[in-house]
């Protein structure tokens, strides 16, 4: 058996220059903590746990540190964590807590709940002795800043779509505005498989930017944001409503034993997405039981971070679609 580890760092455009270096660099030092975790321990929990917390503290990905502000300028993040050998936690609605990813893992290994949610979420967690969030840096702010000049001088026309953006305006050209600078996907997620063949999942999130406070997205709901079984390992990222309704990593799971091909399930997953919520949604990553890696993608980019058989660390904002043997 081979182990494996494969991290996104979400998927979207990765156009900004300034973020996506400091990005793409955050994702190169945390797949490196995610492999020395799984060459350590041997343990894919513990590697996908390390490699989600470093880049929620990496403060340049949205997720812990570096969360997108809501409507109301306020941050609310969420998390999930699963294994092919019967852990599985969230938690949703965190406003206090740095690292939810650890909170998510707390919730599976000491409570018989799913997903814990809000203040309580909260309260748990620091009950556990995790670190408190520091507040927003300041590239959070002059990103929420942009966004708002950029949302009242209507200088951008890009689909988005959903229920939030007709909620939140009815003009359609500020509505237009809107539907760009809310489409932030950068939510970060890794996938693992260990020597003892145990698949894990985990995601972490800030949400989209400028969503109304209480909203929760995929990341912290099994078979959406997340999932792990005995045939693949699936983190997803991109607009929350849609990958919900598409379901993209339970669909992963079923449609393997098609298959038996990371790349295959990845590719038709895709497609099947694609045609029931539409382009510009979402990516994933996998990887299936016998450690092979695979991720698909129907925006514009998606950055990623994996480890090949020669131990070279491999980090790509705009990865080919497929590749036969991606080490």
């Amino acid at each position: 058996m081979v182990k494996a580890l494969l991290l996104h760092g979400g998927a979207g455009s990765w156009r900004e220059s300034k973020v996506k270096e400091n990005a793409v660099e955050a994702i190169r030092n945390c797949t490196l903590e995610g492999w020395r975790a799984l060459n350590t321990t041997n343990n894919s929990v513990e590697a996908v746990i390390s490699a989600v917390a470093c880049m929620e503290d990496s403060g340049y990905l949205n997720a812990g540190v570096g969360s997108v502000l809501d409507l109301h300028g306020g941050r609310s993040l969420d998390a999930g964590v699963m294994s092919s050998n019967g852990l599985l936690g969230a938690a949703a609605g965190v406003r206090r807590i740095r690292n939810p990813i650890k909170l998510a893992r707390i919730i599976a290994e000491e409570t018989p709940h799913v997903l814990i949610v809000g203040e309580d979420a909260d309260n748990y967690g620091l009950l556990r002795g995790l670190p408190l969030l520091p507040p927003p840096p300041l590239h959070v702010y002059e990103r929420y800043i942009e966004s708002l000049r950029k949302l009242l001088s209507h200088e951008v026309k890009t689909e988005y779509g959903g229920k939030l953006v007709e909620y939140l305006v009815k003009n359609s050209s500020v509505k237009q505005a809107l539907k760009k600078v809310a489409d932030v996907g950068d939510t970060v997620g890794a996938v693992a498989i260990d020597d003892n063949q145990v698949l894990a999942a985990a995601t972490s999130t800030g949400g989209v930017s400028f969503k109304l406070p209480g909203r929760v997205g995929d990341s912290p709901i099994p078979g959406a944001g997340f999932y792990a079984s005995n045939n693949i390992a699936c983190s997803a990222t991109g607009i929350g409503e849609y990958i919900i309704r598409a379901m993209p990593c339970l669909k992963a799971h079923l449609e393997y034993p098609r298959f038996g091909d990371a790349w295959k399930t990845a590719r038709n997953v895709l497609r099947e997405v694609t045609e029931a919520v539409g382009s510009d949604t979402m990516g994933f990553v996998l990887v299936d039981n016998k450690g092979r890696i695979a991720y698909a993608y129907n925006t514009e980019a998606m950055l990623i971070g994996y480890v090949t058989e020669n131990g070279e660390i491999v980090v790509d904002e705009k990865p080919p679609q497929y590749l036969e043997k991606p080490f």
